[in-house]
């Protein structure tokens, strides 16, 4: 019979199934320490994580990042998957399935050719760029953002745009040979106004998914680190996941254009700005 199910993700902090405890469903956490000593009934799967098994998982375990050990005694009934992450074996645990390692099959965030590939690397990059974003420039961010929700198709038109007519211009000023420092110039622009653009509508993404799921846990920090992984996952699904990236990328940064880089409010806000 189940004694525990944990319906929401677990952030940070430590995750304990006990001896004789039976945990229905999946497990999925975020940066904790896990120890299984009982018996999970699902899937485990952790980001960031350092997870020691004792006891039974009879599904998949997935590690995005961090360690699985098991020890003696332990048995998983299904595949580990590592998307980055190092498993260390017992000298008598028992292991139905394999252990795969995905690590050397990271791919870019585009992918059409049907299967799910997800590169912890981008993950980590896009990560430490929101992370920094927000800790170096707050008030840029939440100006992108509220030009995101409050211009969002205009948001997306100017985005389109810009990103439309950015090669030609390009083309033009690298052929004219003295204009090649413009050049330079503005396709950094273009980098950095992606890169800001696709952070925030991260944070907005990981604002709403924190509101449902863990409201407890609600912070700047944690919702920008949630929405950018459920971005990076979304984007590595095959055939949607490119019109992900590129449609959330264009939302950005037509908003960043829209608030100048963050500098200003395109329209008057409906309601007070968070800070």
């Amino acid at each position: 019979d189940c004694t525990n199910e944990h319906h929401n993700p677990s952030f940070g902090g430590t995750v304990v199934v006990d001896y004789n405890e039976v945990e229905c469903g999946n497990l999925t956490t975020f940066g904790s320490k896990v120890a299984i000593n009982g018996e999970v009934q699902g899937n485990v799967v952790a980001y960031n994580s350092d997870i020691v098994i004792a006891g039974t998982v009879d599904g998949n375990i997935e590690l995005y990042g961090g360690n699985v050990i098991l020890q003696s005694g332990s048995h998983i009934r299904g595949d580990i998957h590592l998307y980055g992450g190092h498993f260390t074996q017992g000298s008598d645990d028992r292991l139905d399935g394999s252990v795969i390692d995905r690590t050397r099959d990271l791919d870019w965030l585009i992918n059409a050719n049907g299967r799910f590939r997800f590169s912890i690397w981008s993950l980590l990059f896009w990560i430490v760029i929101g992370i920094g974003l927000a800790r170096f420039f707050p008030e840029h961010m939440m100006l992108v953002r509220t030009t995101v929700v409050q211009k969002t198709r205009r948001s997306l038109v100017i985005g389109l745009l810009s990103i439309t007519l950015a090669p030609p211009v390009l083309l033009v000023l690298v052929a004219l040979v003295l204009s090649i420092p413009l050049a330079i110039m503005i396709g950094l622009i273009l980098v950095v106004a992606w890169a800001l653009g696709t952070a925030t509508v991260g944070w907005l993404i990981g604002e709403y998914v924190m509101r449902k799921v863990a409201p407890q846990h609600n912070t700047r920090l944690v919702q920008i680190v949630v929405g950018l992984t459920v971005l990076v996952l979304a984007g590595s699904l095959p055939y949607i996941g490119w019109l992900i990236i590129i449609g959330t990328g264009l939302l950005g940064l037509g908003a960043v254009f829209l608030s100048r880089f963050g500098t200003r409010l395109y329209s008057q806000p409906k309601q007070p700005l968070p800070f």
